[in-house]
């Protein structure tokens, strides 16, 4: 009698770890979708991340150049007036125009920034 009562157990017990195994194996299968899902999402902002500091290094390289060639020991235009900075402000001013119509681009033409 207590030996059929045990055998009754491990029979239920035999089942239920057969229907556990297969819920398990179902939310596997669910969990690695949802990460597969979120490392997409992930990898997407990164590369639209990515793909604005291209655009940001782009604008300031040349820029960058420009001015960098006041700090070295080459010719600047209007370097022979001691007292004119005419060459100064339209340099300047160059720089900001393109500085100004490069975002203008990217953000109207390729909805980037």
């Amino acid at each position: 009698m207590y030996l059929g009562d045990i055998q009754d157990h491990i029979v239920t017990m035999t089942a239920n770890l057969g229907h556990y195994e297969k819920i398990l194996a179902r939310s596997h299968g669910n969990y690695l979708a949802q990460i597969n899902i979120r490392m997409n999402e992930r990898q997407e902002q990164t590369a639209d991340v990515l793909g604005k500091l291209t655009v940001l290094g782009t604008i300031v390289l040349p820029m960058n150049i420009i001015t960098g060639l006041w700090g070295m020991n080459v010719w600047v235009p209007g370097q022979e007036y001691e007292g004119d900075l005419t060459w100064f402000f339209w340099i300047t001013g160059g720089l900001l125009f393109f500085g100004l119509a490069c975002y203008m681009i990217a953000k109207r033409v390729y909805n980037i920034v």
